[in-house]
């Protein structure tokens, strides 16, 4: 607000930092609004699979436990790689890499990530490096998979992330379990 007993020299300089303080805000506000609307952000758990990273839909994970021996289980599938017991039940264990039609690794069996839902289902994977959150949705039920039809989507590393493949667990279970 002027007022009229200051002198013009300080009326004029009141309002120079009035009319920047303005365009300040104007700027603010247009740079605000060209920026748009933050996007939403996925979580993934990043594993390494048959010599490739994959990316695992983090609420479907329960749990990444180290690795350990699996009692072979006769007749079954190829990619089951045995049973194992987890905190008093008995959970299956699918070797990843097998399971994607994959070689596996050196690594092979270094990590398990035990997967929420009923039955409980545990994957074999050589490791598992990180999470990584992704502007990359999981896929829907009904979107078109990739590839052995597992894979949804890839990844392209940003900001010092790896790139990786989206897996959707539930593909791989209903092609490996009966």
């Amino acid at each position: 607000m002027r007022d009229a007993t200051q002198p013009a020299a300080l009326r004029d300089d009141a309002r120079d930092r009035e009319i920047r303080a303005a365009r300040t805000l104007a700027l603010a506000r247009r740079t605000d609004a060209a920026a748009g609307p933050a996007r939403p952000t996925y979580p993934y758990l990043v594993c390494t699979c048959g010599g490739e990273r994959i990316g695992l839909p983090l609420p479907a994970v329960a749990q990444v436990l180290p690795g350990r021996p699996c009692t072979p289980v006769p007749g079954a599938a190829a990619a089951v790689s045995g049973i194992v017991a987890l905190s008093g039940r008995i959970v299956p264990v699918i070797g990843l890499a097998r399971a994607l039609g994959r070689p596996e690794g050196a690594g092979a069996g270094e990590h398990l990530v035990l997967l929420r839902g009923e039955p409980p289902v545990a994957l074999c994977v050589e490791r598992a490096l990180t999470i990584v959150r992704s502007v990359q949705a999981p896929a829907a039920a009904e979107a078109a998979p990739l590839g052995n039809g597992s894979a949804s989507d890839y990844v392209p590393g940003a900001d010092g992330s790896p790139d990786f493949t989206i897996i959707d667990p539930a593909q791989v279970l209903r092609r490996v379990m009966p």
